[in-house]
């Protein structure tokens, strides 16, 4: 068995491979779409930062919530 790998353009769910002369005649594959991320879009390490600020959780503050957790837990 052997791989193949093409860069493809998708408009309106119709893939068009962008150099079709690779494409054998008949196959099955798989396809990975890799999409850009959206402006403006935060990770999830950016997010928490954010509501860090947000709701001014400095170290003394997640400290003592952190204290407030494990003795809820126990």
């Amino acid at each position: 068995m052997s791989y193949l790998t093409l860069e493809v353009e998708i408009d309106h769910g119709k893939v068009t491979a962008k150099a079709p002369s690779k494409l054998p005649d008949r196959a099955s594959g798989l396809l990975t779409i890799f999409q850009p991320d959206a402006p403006g879009k935060l990770t999830p390490l950016q997010a928490l930062d954010a509501l860090q600020k947000h709701i001014q959780l400095d170290a003394q503050k997640a400290s003592e919530w952190m204290d407030s957790v494990r003795t809820a837990r126990r």
